[in-house]
């Protein structure tokens, strides 16, 4: 019969109390490779406390920390921790289990103990402590520890994951220019979606459960505001750059989220651009009154600092121009968009003098009217059909806007509609 120690290929020990420790040890003197999983981040805070306490008096972390040491510098022993058991099953080639490590924030490779993650971290918590806890090297494993609960609702409902927790942080701490960076992370747009955004972050806040949601979408819209006042600088950080060169067709929102995200990368990005001015439906959908131009003009020149080249005035033929694409370039990304209306399905559609709200303003931002001195009705009651309406009363037409809707159900936003009210446009509720 084989001795254990030879029956045994690897071994998890669940639990890092007192008898998990000593199994751990003895296993790991045994030349036996084990894995030791527990859900607290630090076994020297942990064993530290009453329960854990020696019947001298003494606690078990200051009485066996040689022990301790032992288990976390022994390379056959692997620690776990902050871990959970997902799953135990027993096979022919024995047990398996399924093992999910918690996140941390942190990564242990690089993490030198200094404690500057603690003196940077603008969050403080109601009793005035941070978020991070740093024992030095008494830590065991040895690493700060964030006390961060899941992933906060204003996070998982903006489409672009931006972390806003972090950048409302830095900006209520004054430090305004780190925070702007923290927004570029995830959204090279900032300036367009401080205006136009329709911010789901602020629904998700938990803040509207007590007065009011945090505008999100104000501050982010400050941020750039304030940079492109002059008081901070619009720095680009420069990355190594690649050989292989990508293009884009489209500049729309998507053309540019890739083109800069793949310029950060080092690689060469080349956006063609079927109009005269890049933006696609930014510049050629959006009404000046919601999106001033200079602010797609400020993201744009970040963009372009980030190394990106735009080829205006190009319409990009799929069919003719493929083969060079593909000699020129060693990948192409189409972001084209959709220049066209969707029909609403009411006889009439087609006569003339009726448009869709895409096609008259993209002919309108390309110069092609002036004015309007005339009746206009516009149908529909989202943020769209206010936005064209606020654009018709601004070139001189007498506006009035058909809602399917009763007046407390309308589905454009309160500020979309306030703005209508005060300037005038006329309505027509719950009509057929």
């Amino acid at each position: 019969m084989k001795h254990a120690k030879d029956r045994l290929n690897k071994v998890i020990v669940i639990g890092a109390n007192i008898s998990g420790i000593a199994a751990t040890n003895k296993l790991g003197e045994l030349g036996i490779p084990v894995t030791l999983v527990d859900g607290d981040p630090d076994l020297d805070k942990k064993l530290s406390q009453d329960q854990w306490r020696l019947p001298s008096g003494v606690s078990f972390n200051y009485a066996h920390r040689p022990g301790l040491l032992r288990i976390l510098r022994n390379p056959l022993i692997e620690c776990k921790m902050p871990a959970e058991i997902t799953s135990l099953k027993h096979t022919l080639q024995g047990f398996r289990a399924g093992v999910k490590t918690l996140q941390t924030f942190i990564d242990p490779d690089r993490c030198i103990l200094c404690g500057r993650c603690v003196n940077i971290c603008p969050v403080t918590t109601p009793d005035g402590k941070k978020p991070i806890e740093l024992d030095g090297r008494r830590g065991l494993p040895g690493r700060p520890v964030i006390d961060k609960r899941r992933t906060p609702l204003c996070n998982s409902a903006c489409p672009l994951g931006v972390n806003v927790q972090a950048y409302i942080a830095l900006a209520g701490a004054g430090r305004f220019r780190e925070a702007l960076e923290m927004v570029r992370r995830d959204n090279v747009l900032p300036g367009i979606c401080g205006r136009v955004c329709t911010h789901p972050c602020e629904a998700s806040c938990r803040r509207g459960e007590m007065d009011a949601s945090i505008a999100i979408r104000d501050i982010k819209r400050f941020l750039v505001d304030y940079e492109n006042s002059g008081k901070t600088d619009l720095e680009v950080f420069p990355v190594p750059e690649r050989s292989e060169k990508i293009a884009v067709i489209g500049s729309g929102p998507a053309g540019l989220a890739a083109a800069a995200d793949l310029a950060r990368f080092g690689y060469q990005v080349t956006v063609f651009e079927k109009e005269e001015l890049p933006g696609g439906l930014l510049r050629y959908g959006i009404g000046p009154h919601r999106l001033p131009r200079k602010d797609v003009d400020y993201d744009l020149e970040y963009i372009k600092r980030l190394g990106v080249e735009f080829k205006t005035g190009h319409n990009i033929d799929l069919i003719k121009d493929l083969n060079r694409l593909k000699s020129e370039f060693d990948a192409t990304i189409l972001t084209t968009g959709i220049w066209f209306d969707r029909k609403i399905g009411m006889p009439g559609e087609e006569l003339e003098g009726i448009e869709g709200c895409i096609s008259f303003l993209s002919r309108l931002y390309r110069g092609e009217i002036k004015q309007l001195k005339e009746k206009a009705a516009v149908i529909g009651d989202g943020n769209a059909a206010f936005d064209l309406a606020r654009v018709l009363i601004r070139l001189g037409a007498d506006v009035t806007i058909l809602s399917w809707f009763p007046k407390d159900d309308v589905p454009a936003d309160e500020d979309e509609v306030k703005g209508a009210e005060d300037e005038n446009i006329s309505f027509e509720y719950s009509t057929q």
